[in-house]
């Protein structure tokens, strides 16, 4: 159960009011009325948005009537943070990837709870987190950054330490966005002159973690997540995440809580997930931890500096616990702390169907609507549709469509993904 150093279940708008959230907006990650529905009992939200981010400016009428508007659009940091602190915020959350470096800072400034910049650095650049995993003891798979493409020296550093099979991977990015694996130097070179645009510095090396020989061809994968929360230092598990097995090459198809793991596999994962928590220095937060389960143990993928996209909701299906008011209660100061991992009602789950790694375009997509029909099935969204394109490299954002819904147990669950697989298609070019 939730231990809290403040009970705000009971809060009435009155004392709600007296504490404000600055919320730092982004069109991609959870939705205005998902947040203020989450805010409503707990306080009074100011929105912090950029206009010139990509469809903010769509989106900020309905703000203005969800919570007071603050476009820091063009500010530095320091403009910014002195223009928040007009409206007196008690906290500030984030809860984007690409949000959080900025976030860090304006939260530093005004002495608010949160990621400080270091440890947002760490949770943001791949290559970072890697040396803070590896400085503090965890096994760590070989890493090396990319070098400029003119920095002969570089390269020939590279190309003598670089071990294959290995993935090439942006530094910051999420959602298996452009993450492709390589097999050889020449590779290496190859796929970065595929990625356009690409410049080396922004890319890391990974050396491959196999996985164990007893995952291999199963219906569920050997890796998964740990969703946590960290309060004030104290670590708390909510969910270990369950996959399905990838698309090609890294495109996530399924996720599901709890996972399918046994006691002893439960408790590994875990361990490291703590261990790795510690090892960046996060003092506060949601976090969501991917690890792989390895011949030589559980090893961490890598540590988002936030809550899973999808995650509260599949938490609140099976559990009862509300992920965003938690986030939102450690934003203003509060300590709340998990005693156990909440125990499961059912299995909760999100499968995405991809198109083949070859297609840019869908020409059809059938059997949607029996799905719809599945009583086991709670929603079916279309993603890509006929005539709209589709590439691999979007990694999960450019999936075809996703299910989602709640089955009574995992055997329930492996039925369902053959089902789906086979009275579904996906046609294109």
């Amino acid at each position: 159960m939730a231990r809290s150093g403040a009970n705000t279940a009971g809060l009435d708008r009155g004392v709600a009011a007296c504490r404000r959230l600055a919320f730092v907006f982004h069109p991609f990650s959870f939705g205005a009325i998902e947040v203020a529905k989450a805010a409503q009992d707990l306080c009074e939200l100011t929105w912090v948005i950029d206009t010139s981010v990509s469809d903010t400016e769509l989106m900020s009428q309905l703000l203005r009537r969800l919570g007071v508007v603050v476009d820091v659009a063009g500010m530095s940091s320091e403009n910014a943070a002195a223009r928040i602190a007009e409206n007196r915020p008690d906290g500030i959350l984030a809860l984007h990837d690409s949000l959080l470096n900025w976030t860090a800072r304006v939260a530093e400034r005004l002495e608010l709870p949160f990621h400080s910049p270091e440890v947002s650095a760490r949770l943001t650049d791949k290559y970072l987190q890697r040396v803070a995993l590896r400085s503090a003891g965890l096994p760590v798979p070989g890493f090396w950054p990319i070098p400029d493409a003119d920095d002969g020296a570089g390269w020939s550093a590279l190309a003598a330490d670089v071990r294959f099979p290995s993935l090439l991977k942006p530094r910051t990015g999420a959602g298996s966005r452009d993450v492709v694996p390589v097999g050889s130097l020449d590779e290496l070179r190859s796929r970065l002159a595929e990625l356009a645009g690409a410049e080396g510095p922004g890319y890391v090396v990974e050396e491959y973690l196999p996985g164990r020989p007893r995952d291999e061809g199963q219906e569920f994968a050997g890796y998964v997540s740990v969703e946590s929360i960290v309060s004030k230092g104290t670590v708390s598990h909510l969910a270990i995440t369950g996959r399905t097995p990838p698309a090609e090459p890294f495109r996530e198809t399924g996720f599901f809580i709890p996972s399918a793991l046994g006691s002893d596999d439960r408790e590994a994962v875990l361990g490291v997930a703590t261990a790795a928590i510690a090892a960046l220095g996060v003092v506060t937060g949601g976090l969501h931890t991917e690890v792989k389960l390895t011949p030589d143990g559980p090893r961490v993928i890598e540590i988002n500096g936030r809550v899973g996209g999808g995650t509260p909701a599949m938490l609140a299906a099976v559990t009862g616990v509300d992920l965003l008011p938690v986030v939102m209660r450690l934003a203003l100061g509060e300590t709340v702390i998990f005693d156990e991992i909440p125990p499961c009602s059912g299995v909760v789950f999100v499968l995405y169907r991809h198109a083949p790694a070859s297609m840019r375009q869908v020409a059809v997509v059938e059997g949607l609507d029996r799905l719809r029909s599945d009583p086991r099935v709670d929603r079916v969204i279309l993603n890509r549709g006929p005539g709209q394109t589709v590439d691999w490299r979007d990694g999960n954002w450019g999936h075809v469509f996703s299910v989602h819904g709640v089955v009574e147990n995992h055997d329930e669950l492996k039925r369902l993904a053959r089902q789906i697989r086979a009275e579904t298609e996906v046609r294109g070019e």
